[in-house]
């Protein structure tokens, strides 16, 4: 029975608002308990120094008109006779000390089961009390919780802003929001750092493939340095994808600078249509399936979005594969699903996560990404105030899903 109680009161711990109500009303259990003790001692006290008895006594050995009249009578005296004993008095004597003593017995069993009643009454109004007063105090503690809990790198600009007295509540919400405005300033310098430098690094790439380009065009490089060149060639050309998604992440990061009713039918189908060619080039059946869901969002961002999760399910698959897209409103959410065949996937969702490109994958499909498509298409979903999830296949292959929330017209 002990090992019971005791793995229940493990599967369901106390909240802090239900253990100072206990505490306030134990402490006040505790007084109570001290008060009656001292009071029945006093009373107990009181009673054995003042015992008096009280009888009747009628005048003239009847009963007036007006009723009978009691006097207190004096402590009965016994006269003893002539050898010392009491002699007649002494029956009387002890009936009068068994009737003071069931009387004081009396009055304390009484005061015992009449305070004791009202202190469990009152104790169980100070648990309730000390349950409302513990929920008045630990509200702004769970305006801390919530915000901590619903808080994102892309909302970092709240604040608790909490009022009230200049207590340790009050100091741990100031406290808290100091906390955000640093990390705010920490992303956003953050973020203006990899725009800029992605920014910059577009000019000198842009020249140096033009450099390449030109000269392997007019034929104007030897045959020996030619294979050279096209590595350069190639290499640059990875360098501006990943310059390009960097970019892209920045901005997707910094959330949505302008918003309107985006339908992705529409952009499912461009896209599913512009990689049709290169789907069938490597031997991958594209099957589009699409239905109206129209969110509240930046149209190019959502269409980067379709065409990275397109793209990752062309690029890693195998001949013979397919690639399904799939957009539709369900239970209230626009959701984009995109499922693909292809090798098997371990730990699909740090695919989210920059520059992870699954090693495994790349091995056996032979292609090298830089590693941001699953990135972006989480970023933008969080942009849009949705989320992108992933599951690998049974027999290879992903299954990644996007939902995100319907477009409200306003009334």
């Amino acid at each position: 029975m002990a090992s019971r109680i005791r793995a229940l009161a493990g599967a369901a711990p106390l909240t802090v608002r239900a253990r100072l109500a206990l505490v306030y009303a134990g402490v006040f259990l505790a007084a109570g308990v001290l008060l009656l003790a001292l009071n029945y001692a006093i009373v107990s006290t009181g009673l054995i120094d003042h015992s008096t008895v009280i009888t009747a006594t009628l005048p003239d050995g009847g009963f007036p008109a007006e009723g009978p009249s009691f006097v207190p009578a004096e402590p009965a005296r016994t006269a003893p006779d002539a050898a010392g004993d009491p002699g007649e008095g002494e029956p009387l004597a002890a009936d009068l000390a068994l009737s003071v003593q069931d009387y004081r017995a009396a009055v304390l069993r009484d005061l015992l089961v009449r305070s004791g009643a009202g202190l469990v009454t009152v104790t169980a109004l100070a648990a309730f009390a000390g349950w409302l007063v513990a929920g008045r105090l630990l509200r702004r503690l769970h305006r801390v919780t919530e915000t901590a809990r619903r808080l994102s790198e892309h909302d970092l600009d709240r604040r608790l802003a909490l009022t009230g007295p200049a207590d340790e509540f009050r100091e741990l919400g100031d406290t808290f929001d100091g906390m955000l405005e640093r990390l705010q300033h920490a992303f956003e310098s953050q973020r203006r750092f990899v725009a800029n430098a992605s920014h910059e690094l577009r000019t000198p790439l842009a020249v140096q493939r033009a450099a390449v380009e030109i000269p392997l065009s007019q034929g104007r490089v030897p045959p020996d340095l030619e294979p050279n060149l096209r590595r350069v060639l190639e290499s640059a050309e990875q360098s501006e994808r990943l310059v390009a998604g960097l970019l892209l992440l920045a901005r997707s990061d910094r959330g949505l600078e302008s918003a309107g009713p985006v339908d992705l039918a529409g952009p499912v189908r461009r896209v599913a249509a512009a990689h049709r060619e290169a789907a069938a080039e490597r031997g991958v059946r594209l099957e589009a399936a699409v239905g109206s869901a129209v969110v509240e969002g930046d149209r190019v961002l959502l269409e980067h979005l379709v065409r990275n999760l397109v793209d990752n399910a062309v690029r890693y698959n195998a001949a013979g594969g397919r690639v399904r897209v799939e957009a539709a409103a369900e239970d209230g959410a626009a959701v984009v699903r995109v499922a693909n065949t292809g090798p098997e996937v371990a730990e699909a969702d740090r695919l989210f996560e920059p520059f992870h490109r699954g090693a495994q994958g790349r091995e056996r499909t032979g292609e090298d990404g830089s590693g941001l498509g699953l990135s972006i298409v989480a970023s933008i979903a969080a942009a849009h105030g949705g989320t992108a999830a992933a599951v690998p296949r049974e027999g290879g292959g992903l299954a990644v899903s996007v939902r995100l929330p319907l477009h409200a017209p306003p009334r």
